[in-house]
Formats: C-alpha cells, sequence, structure tokens
C-alpha cells in the first residue's frame, strides 16, 4: 500500500469527556450546548438526537436528557493529547476539533500491518485519557474517513484496496464528501441514491449541474482522492458564534462579543492563509425571533477592522427591536486563498491625500499593510502567550464582565464547534 492514510475520530468528544469527568453521567443520554446540541452522547442518539438540533426539541425527544453547558479549555487539553499521540506513529498529521488525518505513505517498511498501529494508538488513547476513539484506514483521505464513519463507535477497519470498489459502490451519495443535502436532493430528483449510480454521469454532466465541484465529485464516486494531508481544503465558511450569559440589550456588550467572534474568525482566516469575500451575522432573541443578513464585502479581506466595519452594519440593521438578544454569531463565506494580491479601491474617498503639489497619491495599499503586520504580531504574541494575553477593539467592553483563561474569553457555547 504505497498510499495510506489513517483517519482518528473521537467518538461523541464533548459529551464522552463530560461522561469521564461525571461518573453519574455515564450510560446516560447526555448533550453538551447552549441553545442548540454541539454534541451528544451516543445513549441520547438512539432518541434521533444530532449535533445542531435545538435543545427545545432535544428535550422533547428525550425528557431525561442531562444538558451541559461545556467546557472548552478542558476539551481543548483532551484533544491536543489524543493529536500528540498521534503525531508519535505519523510523518505528517492534519488536525481538527474532534479528527485528525495521518500519512503514512512511503512508512511500509516501518509500518508492514496498519491496522495493527491504527489498533495501538487506540488502546493508548483509551489507557492515557479514557476516551475512546474510532480509526479507519484508506489509500487517500477520502476512503479513511468514510471507512471510520462506516464503523462508528469505537471500531476500527482497515480498507485494503481489493475491498474499495465493493465498499464505495453502495453507499448513500451523501456519504460522499462534497455532497452536501442541497446537492444530494438535486441527485434524488435524477434517481440517483447511491455512489454507483452517480458514476452513470459524465464529468461534463456533472460541471454543468455543480460547476467546479462538480469535477471533484466524478473523481471522488470512484474512489480518487488527491488532496493530501496537512494541506487544509477551503472551508464553505468559518463561523463563530456564542450565547449570552444573560440576555442583553446592551450596545457594549452586544457589540464588544461581536467584535470579539470577528477578531477570532479573522485569525483563523489568516492562519489559513484565507480571505472573505462575504460576511453574515445571526441574532437570536429572548422571544426565539431569529434572523440573520449577509453582505458582500469591497474586496476579499481578512483584517479585523474590514470585516468588523460590515459585522456591526449589519448587527445594527437586524436588531431594530427593544427586545435583548441571547445570541449572536459571525460567518465568513466566499473563501478564496490569499496570495497576497490587493485590489485597491480606486474611489475610496478617505483612502486619498493631497500632497503639497496638489498631486494626490493613494495611501490605502500601505495602510493595509501596516494594519496586517500589526495582526500578524499579534496572532504571533497570542500564539505564544495565550490569546488572553491582548484584548483589544471593542471586546475590552467584556473586560470585567466576562471570565478570561489563556485561550480568550470564557463563552457561554464554545466557538470550537464552528
Amino acid at each position: 500500500m504505497s498510499a495510506c492514510v489513517l483517519h482518528i475520530d473521537i467518538d461523541a468528544f464533548f459529551a464522552s469527556v463530560e461522561q469521564l469527568r461525571n461518573p453519574l453521567l455515564r450510560g446516560q443520554p447526555v448533550a453538551v450546548g447552549s441553545g442548540v446540541i454541539a454534541s451528544a452522547s451516543y445513549e441520547a442518539r438512539r432518541y434521533g438526537l444530532r449535533a445542531g438540533m435545538p435543545l427545545r426539541q432535544a428535550r422533547q425527544l428525550c425528557p431525561a436528557l442531562r444538558i451541559l453547558q461545556g467546557h472548552a479549555p478542558i476539551y481543548r487539553c483532551f484533544s491536543e493529547r489524543i493529536f500528540a499521540l498521534c503525531e508519535a506513529y505519523s510523518p505528517a498529521i492534519e488536525t481538527y476539533l474532534d479528527e485528525a488525518y495521518c500519512d503514512w505513505s512511503g512508512t511500509e517498511r516501518l509500518y508492514p500491518d496498519p491496522g495493527a498501529v491504527a489498533d495501538e494508538i487506540r488502546r493508548r488513547v483509551r489507557e492515557e485519557t479514557g476516551l475512546t476513539v474510532t480509526a479507519g484506514v484508506g489509500r487517500n483521505r477520502m476512503l479513511a474517513k468514510m471507512v471510520s464513519k462506516s464503523v462508528k463507535p469505537n471500531g476500527l477497519r482497515l480498507l485494503r484496496a481489493e475491498e474499495e470498489e465493493d465498499f464505495i459502490r453502495g453507499l448513500p451519495v451523501g456519504r460522499l464528501p462534497g455532497v452536501g443535502p442541497r446537492t444530494e436532493r438535486l441527485l434524488e430528483k435524477l434517481n440517483i441514491r447511491t455512489i454507483d449510480e452517480m458514476r452513470s454521469l459524465s464529468r461534463d454532466s456533472l460541471r454543468r449541474m455543480l460547476g467546479a465541484p462538480g469535477l471533484i465529485l466524478y473523481d471522488r464516486c470512484r474512489g480518487r482522492d488527491t488532496q493530501p494531508v496537512s494541506a487544509l481544503e477551503i472551508p464553505r465558511s468559518i463561523r463563530r458564534e456564542t450565547s449570552f450569559h444573560e440576555p442583553t440589550i446592551d450596545p457594549g456588550a452586544l457589540e464588544g462579543t461581536l467584535y470579539y467572534l470577528t477578531e477570532r474568525a479573522a485569525k483563523t482566516a489568516r492562519q489559513l492563509r484565507l480571505k472573505a469575500r462575504q460576511l453574515g451575522v445571526k441574532v437570536r432573541a429572548t422571544d426565539d425571533w431569529e434572523d440573520q443578513s449577509i453582505r458582500k464585502l469591497q474586496a476579499p479581506t481578512c483584517r479585523d477592522s474590514e470585516l468588523f466595519a460590515a459585522a456591526v452594519s449589519l448587527l445594527r440593521q437586524l436588531h431594530t427591536r427593544r427586545v435583548a438578544l441571547r445570541l449572536v454569531g459571525v460567518v465568513l463565506t466566499g473563501l478564496v486563498a490569499d496570495n497576497g494580491l490587493e485590489q485597491l479601491d480606486l474611489f475610496a474617498e478617505g483612502d486619498r491625500i493631497a500632497t503639497p503639489s496638489g498631486q494626490e497619491h493613494a495611501c490605502q495599499h500601505s495602510r493595509r499593510r501596516s494594519e496586517l503586520r500589526l495582526l500578524e504580531h499579534l496572532d504571533q504574541i497570542r500564539d505564544r502567550y495565550g490569546y488572553s494575553s491582548v484584548v483589544c477593539g471593542r471586546s475590552l467592553h467584556l473586560l470585567g464582565k466576562l471570565e478570561q483563561d489563556d485561550h480568550g474569553f470564557v463563552l457561554r457555547t464554545s466557538s470550537l464547534t464552528q
């Protein structure tokens, strides 16, 4: 097996940690979240509960449900320990919140039996953290993830080359990475419900139906995936949102929280070397009224000031009723790779200065470059000394109102799941 990828998935991560911390919760239906479920134990999933489901609906389906707000710093400690174990066995590793990809390509002499190594990692994770993980080993990252999902929870499967066709052909089309609910509904209208049936569509047909993603799906439904481990795919969005500890109508608290969420989302975009072309804001009030709006930005950006200017404008546009809000969120969409190039606005009045000779020179580029350098330094400081080492902008309004730890303000609803 020249190319070999291990996919590790922590089972019911947040809920499992809470059950581990409190033995009385073991074997009980548990959900972590505020407003909506961020993580549900497998006991809760038997009642149809799932991530993203409103807690009010979850209580109706499972009256015995135990609901916890969660402890983001504790979850980080567990995930960092598990990923450190994976790194000890892997030349290259790509990590997310509750899953990791380990590239074992070229390690045949070191790992003649990849399945045995995966099982050893699972055993060590259980012994050293008390959590269970599901592992899948495949020729590429896509197959590794698909096979691990087929044996959850606490399972292990090695998908050999001769087994790939039988495994992938009969799966529902919705199990193929990149096929979301909208694409799945579109394919169902064509009576295409399995991956094997999807193969009947030509490359050109998928391109006309879905655009560039259709070309990727043409290869993926045939088991081909060229995405390497450690090079992140561009996500569809970067979302950060939280519920308030107490509903509020205070502009300082609302805009301070929005600024904090925006700068956290912007920092993630910079880490992934991405820019956003659109920004959206979401609000939810105490009377369960909810609204959101998305705005196209003048140019793709990952700068805090430009993103927050759009965010606060949308917040003021949405929050026009005198009713307290219990949730606010921001989302960056239309993400594109940051190639270091700038598109200047020739008609931005505030970005020009006049020289004594009367000639105008655009200072827009230098101003933006200066801000970007400042943000890069702030990111480095926060990475080294903790996010709370620097508090700036409107998030200063949160000082003294919210607790802080090394990872920043302690929010009621963790942004980790976004």
